[in-house]
Parts: C-alpha cells; structure tokens; sequence
C-alpha cells in the first residue's frame, strides 16, 4: 500500500504477481528496490479499479516493474541475516553455540558481524561482502549463511578460513569469509 503524498485522495495498492508467465518466482528484494523508484507522479496517475478500501488497485508491471530489475540495495537482504541472527525462526537454536554480539558496516560493499562463542566467550569478526564482485546483491545472506554458521563455529572451523590481521577493539580474532560465502568459479576445463 503507499500514498501519493500525504494529502493524495486515494492510496494505491501494488498488485506482485509472484510467479511470472515463465514460472520464475518474483525477486522480493528487486521488488521492494524498484518501489523505491517510484514517485508522487507515478502514484498519482495510477488508475485502475477500487477496492472495498477504496485504494486504486494498479499492477507491478503497470507501473513498470519488469522481469529484468534486479535489487540494486542490501539492505533488505542484511537485515533479513542480522533477524536470523538475532532471533531465529523463534528460540535461538544455535545460543548454545554462539550469539550475534554486534555488527559494523566497514567499507563500500563489505560488512563484519561479532559473535560471542557460547563455550569459550571469544568475540570473533567474521567480514563478509554485501555484494558480489559485480556490485550485485548477495542473494544467500539473508537465508543459508545464519543457518550454516552455527555448525561453522560449533566444529571449531573458523579458523580454517583466511585470519585478518588487524587491531579490532571489539574482538580478539576476525576471519574474511568472503572466499567461502562466494568461492570464485571454477575454471573452464581445457580439453
């Protein structure tokens, strides 16, 4: 639902297909990015049919949401990770493990999270990359990363991955995991 401005007669209601004519499901993030983009002008010409609300009711693809837009912000997906983190699908089932202890962004497209070994009370910085290499959103943040990690950190397998050596007041050991999150493609087999 969104508003043509504060004194705009009606509200509109976007309709998502969430699945395409090809079968392809709707990208929720590049969705939500390209609502971003769209303006008063836009709003305030939708036109179409009234629901029992009395919002206009306007398609995604009227407004000119397409198959081809892609997120173009992380913050949706990064703050879908740092709720898993926080608070799970409900009871943490990894606090026995580790807790999220805090987390900073630290550069264009880079992030690290602190977590808090459940067993040993070691803070550890893990920095992770919001992006691919091509500027892309990260797409598996928000989901598979929060749920492997926890095997990660309760197999003592951290320190398997690339250590940084930098002075950070709010841990004693960071880990550049980017490697492992995004491993680089295999090459093409020469034949």
């Amino acid at each position: 639902m969104l508003l043509a401005g504060a004194q705009a007669p009606a509200k509109v209601a976007v309709e998502f297909h969430l699945t395409g004519d090809d079968g392809a499901e709707l990208d929720v993030h590049a969705a939500v990015d390209w609502v971003r983009t769209l303006s008063y002008a836009d709003l305030a010409a939708a036109a179409g049919d009234c629901d029992s609300h009395g919002n206009v009711v306007v398609a995604a693809e009227t407004l000119g949401l397409s198959a081809s837009h892609r997120a173009t912000e992380y913050d949706i997906n990064y703050f879908s990770m740092l709720r898993q983190l926080l608070y799970g699908g409900g009871a943490l089932w990894f606090e026995d493990i580790f807790t999220l202890h805090g987390y900073l962004l630290t550069g264009p497209g880079r992030h690290r999270l602190y977590i808090n070994n459940s067993k040993t009370g070691t803070i550890t910085g893990i920095d992770l990359p919001l992006t691919q290499a091509d500027g892309t959103i990260w797409p598996g943040q928000g989901g598979s990363f929060p749920v492997e990690l926890p095997s990660l950190v309760r197999d003592d397998e951290l320190h398997h991955q690339t250590k940084i050596n930098a002075i950070d007041d709010y841990c004693s050991t960071v880990y550049d995991m980017s490697d492992w999150v995004m491993p680089a493609p295999a090459p093409e087999p020469e034949f």
